[in-house]
């Protein structure tokens, strides 16, 4: 029985590759500019016709250069286009080309004629390459496609098989089993890629957005303004901006200073601190409106300062090596309540308001160059952990008078060095006391040595 099948297979796999031959010797007969055209892998589309003619022919040498009874691929477009409506105005068969197509029916008469695993697996690679090629390319594609092409092209085949002398019972079962084959591998590539894309969406709408308010976008389609009784503002401002940007050309600015923003994202988010935006030349992150780390925001916010300044250090070390200008930056902090949300129905605008934003940035202004300037809120809740330098009371305009205090670095006893910018254990066992959750999602930035290197 066997034997019997095998010998089947070899004539259903040849009868098929004749009428697949004369679509390719078709093909080459079509507009000259149309078969030269590149494609996705950016090979003219007439290379690829006669690489499957020659694999076509050294496969089954007994083929004849003849007309077949009907041009199997021109019968296959006419009813995909018919049936499937996401062809606008489609075009003719002679007005376009085939090269997907060619390459998924080549596998077709391969497979019939040796049923290797190997074949199907090299196909299951090629069909992910294309799709996600052709999603790249913004070309539309969905399993829906592919499934109607593969079911117009079943009946097309068995009509090809009553009109031979093959057993149409077995090569029935057989292009039946394939067709399957093909729209279950097409399945899974598409459900892939589509996950995939769907993991990409996410991971940007939550480099936007904090986790929490991602998860409402995605859910609501919108987010309710939210209170927060107490959040810690960092407000972050680079010194000489505006004389070194005159020496600079917009390009090399923009460089400069996406060199810098992009390491106080890592170090913000090494901290949980939310990026809120940037303007400029500064720089505006917050911690606290995630849930899941209330209670140490205000540490958590000045040791992202400290390593923020730090990283400004060596960047002003290595600018001036290179014989480049260089900026220093302004650092405030300010703890209270804020409220929280997003603006705009078209982008998505995640911003903070409230008297507490508005005296973070009094602390960045009245800063100095190279020093973290924090409010009394702040001190309060981060004296258990730093070292200052009170400044006593300063006249700001519109608030009147605030208390200040200079970020001096952390307490020498829980201190990595002497440099006051590395928790040792003391701090993690006290940063632990002060919260109820354990610490192991803080492991890695309270760990944090000098790994930020310019």
């Amino acid at each position: 029985m066997n034997r019997k099948h095998n010998k089947i297979r070899q004539e259903l796999a040849e009868e098929l590759a004749q009428y697949y031959l004369y679509h390719l010797r078709s093909e080459l007969k079509k507009n000259d500019e149309l078969i030269h055209l590149p494609t996705l892998e950016g090979r003219p589309f007439v290379e690829t016709v006669h690489e499957n003619i020659a694999i076509i022919q050294k496969e089954f040498p007994n083929l004849k250069e003849k007309k077949t009874r009907i041009n199997l691929f021109k019968e296959w477009w006419k009813f995909t286009i018919r049936k499937f409506d996401v062809y606008q105005n489609p075009k003719s068969y002679e007005e376009t080309t085939f090269k997907s197509q060619n390459r998924i029916f080549l596998f077709k008469i391969l497979d019939i004629k040796y049923r290797s695993a190997e074949i199907r697996n090299q196909f299951s690679i090629e069909m992910d390459e294309t799709i996600h090629r052709m999603r790249k390319a913004g070309k539309q594609i969905s399993f829906e496609m592919i499934y109607v092409g593969e079911t117009n092209m079943f009946p097309i085949l068995e009509k090809i098989v009553r009109h031979s002398d093959l057993d149409s019972d077995i090569c029935r079962k057989i292009l039946y089993e394939q067709n399957s084959y093909i729209q279950s591998i097409a399945y899974k590539v598409i459900d892939h890629e589509i996950r995939e894309t769907l993991k990409k969406t996410d991971e940007i709408l939550k480099s936007i957005l904090p986790a929490p308010i991602a998860e409402e976008v995605k859910i609501h389609g919108k987010v309710s303004p939210k209170t927060h009784k107490s959040v810690s503002i960092l407000f972050c401002d680079l010194s000489g901006f505006t004389e070194i940007s005159g020496k600079l050309t917009p390009e090399l600015l923009l460089e400069e200073l996406d060199e810098c923003f992009s390491h106080f994202d890592k170090i913000t988010g090494m901290h949980e601190l939310e990026k809120i935006k940037t303007i400029g030349d500064s720089y505006m992150a917050a911690g606290g409106l995630n849930p899941t780390n209330l209670k140490l925001h205000a540490v958590n916010s000045v040791l992202c300062a400290l390593r923020i300044q730090e990283f400004m250090r060596k960047y002003y070390l290595s600018q001036n090596r290179k014989n480049l200008p260089a900026w220093k930056i302004r650092i405030g902090i300010h703890t209270g309540p804020v409220v929280a949300g997003i603006l705009g129905a078209q982008r998505f605008n995640y911003d903070i308001w409230g008297d507490a934003v508005n005296i973070a940035q009094r602390m960045e202004s009245n800063g100095v160059p190279g020093k973290v300037n924090i409010s009394r809120a702040t001190y309060d809740l981060t004296k258990d952990f730093f070292e200052f330098e009170p400044r006593g009371k300063i006249q700001v305009k519109g608030k009147g008078e605030l208390e200040m205090f200079f970020v001096k670095g952390i307490k020498p006893e829980l201190s990595l060095n002497k440099f006051g910018r590395t928790p040792n254990r003391s701090f993690r066992k006290i940063y632990e006391n002060f919260t109820s959750s354990k610490i192991d999602r803080h492991e890695d930035f309270l760990k944090e040595s000098e790994t930020l290197e310019i």
